[in-house]
C-alpha cells in the first residue's frame, strides 16, 4: 500500500506515502528493510516505466537513506553486505536519471544524491561530478535558440548577452531591457532542459557533503557557478544564487570574531573571489526579477555573516549596502521583509551611520534605480530617497 501512494500521480498521495514509509521504518528489521529494497528496485523493472515508477523508487530510497539504516564502509568493491549493495545500485540509478525526460524524476535524483553525500561523503561526489559539471555545462545555452527567439531569416542570432560576458559589470539596463523584450519574455520564464535541475542537483550535493565539500571547489565550478548568475533565464540565474548561499554555507566555520581572515580565504574558495564575489551578488540584489532577488538576498545574507570579522564585511560594504538598503522598501514582500532582518543583523541599529559612511554610492544607486524600467523598483527608490531626506544629517548630504 505504501508503494503504490509511492508512485501515485497525485503529489499528496506521494508525500502521504512517503511520511508513512518513515513511520513504517521505525520499526522494521533488517528483513524487512532488505524486503522493501526489492520493491523498490523492482519498480524500475515495471514494463510501463512510468516517471511515477522511477519517482518512487528514489524517494523511497532517499527515506531509507534518511533514516539511517546503514552503515556504510567506503572501500573498493565492498559489495558483501546487502546494505551496501543496494546503495551503490541507487548511486548508480541516481546518476542515470539526472537526465530523465522527466523534471520531478531529475529533482528526486538530485535529493537522493544529496542525500547520500551525507551518508558516505565527497566519494559519491566524486562518482556524478562529471556528470553534474558537464550537464551545467551542455545545458547553460540552449538548443535552437535561433528559433525561439524570433529572428527573421537572414538575421544573425546573436547569443543572449549574459552568455557572452561573464562579468558582473554588465549594464543592469541592459538585462532590464532584455527582461521585457516581447521576443525574450519566453526565454526568461520557460525552463531551459535540464540545467535547473543539475543545479539543484548540486546544491543538495553541497549540503549533503558539508565542511568536506570545500576541498572539492575548484575554478572550473566557479566559473559554470558565476555564468549562470548572468544567465538569460530567470530560474537559472534563481538557482544560481541559492547555490552560491550553498558554497558559503558548506565554507563557513565557527569562530569569534577575532579569528584570522587569512585562515578562511586560504580555506575556502568564496572567500578567494571574495571581490567577484561581492558584485555577483550586487547584481542579484538587483535583478528585474524578484524570485532571483530574493535569492540575491539569501546568499548575500549568509556571505556577509560568513564573513569572520567586521573589517572583512567593509571590504564589500560598497556595493552591498546601497541594494540591501533599497530593497527594504521592495515592493515583493517577500523580499522587502527579508532584506529588513538582514539590514537588522549586519548594520546592528547602526544603519544610519552605515549609510552615511557610504553615502556617495548609496545617492548614485538610488538615482540610477529611478530611472529602472521596473516600476517597483522606482517606487522603492523613491521611498529610500525621502528617507535619506528625513533621516540623514543635512552636512552629508
Amino acid at each position: 500500500e505504501i508503494i503504490v501512494k509511492l508512485r501515485s500521480n497525485a503529489k499528496l498521495d506521494r508525500d502521504k506515502g512517503f511520511t508513512e514509509l518513515q513511520q513504517y521504518l521505525n520499526g522494521c528489521d533488517g528483513n524487512e528493510i532488505s524486503s522493501i529494497e526489492n520493491d523498490l528496485l523492482s519498480l524500475l523493472s515495471d514494463e510501463e516505466n512510468t516517471w511515477e515508477s522511477r519517482h518512487a523508487c528514489l524517494s523511497g530510497a532517499r527515506c531509507l537513506m534518511e533514516m539511517n539504516k546503514y552503515k556504510i564502509k567506503i572501500q573498493e568493491n565492498q559489495t558483501d553486505v546487502d546494505g551496501d549493495m543496494f546503495v551503490y545500485q541507487m548511486i548508480e540509478k541516481a546518476i542515470l536519471m539526472l537526465d530523465d525526460e522527466e523534471f520531478r524524476v531529475r529533482i528526486a535524483a538530485g535529493e537522493l544524491l544529496g542525500v547520500l553525500c551525507k551518508l558516505m561523503g565527497p566519494e559519491v561526489y566524486d562518482k556524478c561530478r562529471d556528470q553534474i559539471l558537464q550537464g551545467i555545462r551542455c545545458n547553460l545555452e540552449r538548443h535552437g535558440l535561433k528559433d525561439d527567439s524570433g529572428c527573421t531569416p537572414g538575421t544573425p542570432n546573436e547569443q543572449p548577452e549574459s552568455i557572452l560576458s561573464c562579468s558582473p559589470n554588465t549594464s543592469s539596463r541592459i538585462m532590464e531591457k532584455r527582461s521585457s523584450d516581447a521576443a525574450q519574455i519566453f526565454h526568461d520564464t520557460a525552463g531551459w532542459k535540464s540545467l535547473e535541475t543539475y543545479m539543484k542537483c548540486l546544491q543538495c550535493v553541497i549540503f549533503g557533503c558539508g565542511s568536506k565539500f570545500n576541498d572539492l571547489v575548484d575554478q572550473e565550478l566557479l566559473n559554470l557557478i558565476f555564468e549562470t548568475l548572468t544567465h538569460t533565464n530567470r530560474f537559472v540565474r534563481e538557482t544560481g544564487y541559492y547555490v552560491c548561499g550553498a558554497l558559503v554555507t558548506c565554507g563557513a566555520k565557527e569562530g569569534a570574531e577575532s579569528d584570522s581572515e587569512a585562515k578562511l580565504t586560504d580555506e575556502n574558495a568564496i572567500y578567494r573571489h571574495g571581490k567577484v564575489f561581492s558584485e555577483y551578488l550586487g547584481k542579484g540584489l538587483a535583478d528585474n526579477w524578484s524570485q532571483v532577488r530574493m535569492a540575491g538576498s539569501v546568499a548575500t545574507r549568509q556571505f556577509l555573516i560568513s564573513l569572520p570579522s567586521e573589517a572583512a564585511r567593509e571590504k564589500f560594504y560598497p556595493i552591498l549596502i546601497p541594494r540591501m538598503c533599497l530593497n527594504r522598501y521592495y515592493m515583493a514582500e517577500g523580499v522587502r521583509i527579508y532584506s529588513q532582518v538582514t539590514w537588522q543583523q549586519i548594520t546592528h541599529g547602526e544603519g544610519k551611520n552605515m549609510v552615511e559612511k557610504y553615502i556617495q554610492e548609496v545617492v548614485d544607486y538610488y538615482i540610477l534605480s529611478t530611472e529602472s524600467d521596473n516600476h517597483a523598483v522606482r517606487e522603492a527608490a523613491c521611498a529610500c530617497i525621502a528617507e535619506l531626506g528625513s533621516k540623514i544629517e543635512k552636512s552629508v548630504l
